[in-house]
């Protein structure tokens, strides 16, 4: 008895201690599992590149982070959409995402084609152009750093089938946009050409500048000269220049009394004008140019240029229709740099869309010894210049496109240079062949190209 007792007393010890060991695994398997739910939770920490805008020039700007991601497609799709709605401080950041921007489905297809579908919120005001196409790429960009997205499918509930909110047109987008501006703002300065001709030179000057300070560098940057040795400035040295002030639309260049010593002849002194007129009336507001001596009005200067009253842009007559200026490409030193042509009118254009469109097809049969990237054959197909903005908005069918993305960079050149010399045109905003954000060999034409 006292055997089977303590047999019985051992085998019950044994079965305790195998039921011990069953509820320490299932434990420790719990565990494992609760913990893992907690890391999903939480989200795994991943590599992103988000891109916000540059709070001055309003460019896509990349900033690489670590983000908490989770596991499924469409939270990750919402994370990154909070995470650009607050750009990091103290970086000179700034973000196009609303408040009530949100992640609806989001979907990883064969290929990495991520599809997202996005909602907006009811309230959500009307955004123009540009605040919307930032918005597109600011996302497009930032979901194209998720894991295994190789190209990114973007729609928003309710909008059109193609359209993001309202102007932007969608596609299948299998890059980042890197329109990124080095912290400079581009200006057009007019030299002169062997031929006597008007030649642009493209330059970037500092942002953050007022009116007359930008005013103010562009006209020494002409009379600082070009960088092609084959071009000309008309203008003299910075030795006479005391100051340049834009006050509404007219930009008052005030010289040293030093200038009035010097002496040119007929043409030079006709360069020298149109030169600075053309320069400075390229700046956004300034349509005319008062030339000062020591701060006060003279009758001329050179002996030939009459300085009592403004000086306009091309004597106005691209106002009154009886002109165009037209920019086809001339070799300078072995690169191809605009130079303009003015054409004048036998009978003055009145309405726009004439103007537009004969604008265009003169671009396409330029003077002989030029040469031009817009096809013979380009049409019109739409345009809308919005009253508001002074944005053109202009749709082009054209074949056979310029090969290559430099080429593409110059056509969009001459077009901006050309269009945007018709009155009341601002900005150029174009679409060729039904594409809104590339052209075939890589270059960006989704953003506003500026007078």
């Amino acid at each position: 008895m006292t055997i089977r007792n303590r047999q019985g007393r051992i085998r019950g010890r044994r079965r305790s201690q195998d039921g011990g060991l069953l509820v320490l695994a299932l434990a420790l398997v719990l565990a494992l599992v609760v913990g893992s739910s907690f890391r999903t939770a939480g989200g795994r920490s991943t590599s992103v590149v988000l891109w916000y805008l540059d709070a001055s020039t309003r460019e896509l700007v990349s900033n690489p982070a670590v983000a908490k991601l989770p596991t499924r497609r469409v939270e990750q799709v919402a994370a990154i959409i909070d995470l650009l709605r607050t750009p990091p401080a103290g970086q000179d950041l700034a973000t196009a995402v609303p408040a009530g921007f949100t992640a609806h489905r989001a979907t990883l297809l064969p290929g990495g084609i991520l599809e997202v579908v996005l909602g907006v919120a009811r309230d959500q005001p009307p955004m123009g152009f540009a605040e919307e196409n930032a918005l597109y790429w600011q996302l497009v960009d930032s979901m194209l750093s998720l894991p295994g997205a190789l190209s990114i499918e973007l729609s928003v509930d309710s909008s059109p089938t193609g359209t993001f909110l309202s102007f932007v047109k969608t596609q299948r987008e299998l890059g980042a946009n890197e329109a990124i501006l080095d912290k400079g703002q581009p200006v057009d300065l007019y030299f002169v050409g062997g031929d006597g001709r008007y030649v642009v030179e493209r330059r970037s000057l500092p942002t953050g500048m007022t009116r007359s300070q930008l005013a103010f560098q562009a006209t020494r940057a002409l009379m600082q000269g070009p960088t092609h040795s084959s071009l000309v400035s008309p203008l003299p040295g910075t030795d006479v220049l005391r100051g340049v002030t834009v006050s509404g639309r007219t930009a008052f260049v005030d010289f040293e009394e030093s200038i009035l010593k010097l002496s040119m002849g007929a043409q030079e002194e006709e360069q020298l004008r149109n030169s600075l007129v053309l320069t400075l009336t390229r700046l956004a507001g300034v349509s005319r140019v008062q030339l000062l001596v020591g701060g006060n009005n003279v009758e001329g200067l050179f002996g030939h240029v009459g300085t009592v009253d403004p000086l306009f842009r091309l004597d106005g007559s691209l106002e009154e229709g009886t002109a165009l200026a037209v920019y086809s490409l001339t070799e300078v030193d072995g690169d191809k740099l605009p130079v303009l042509t003015v054409y004048t009118q036998k009978q003055a254009l009145m309405g726009r869309n004439g103007m537009i469109s004969k604008t265009v097809a003169q671009l396409a049969s330029p003077p002989s010894g030029d040469t031009s990237l817009v096809p013979h054959d380009t049409r019109v197909t739409s345009m809308t210049l919005e009253a508001n903005t002074g944005m053109l908005r202009l749709s082009l069918a054209m074949s056979p496109l310029p090969k290559g993305q430099v080429a593409e960079a110059l056509m969009v050149e001459q077009l901006r240079l050309s269009l945007t010399e018709l009155p009341s045109v601002t900005s150029l905003q174009v679409e060729v062949n039904g594409s809104v954000a590339f052209l075939p060999a890589g270059y960006y034409i989704g953003k506003p190209f500026l007078r």
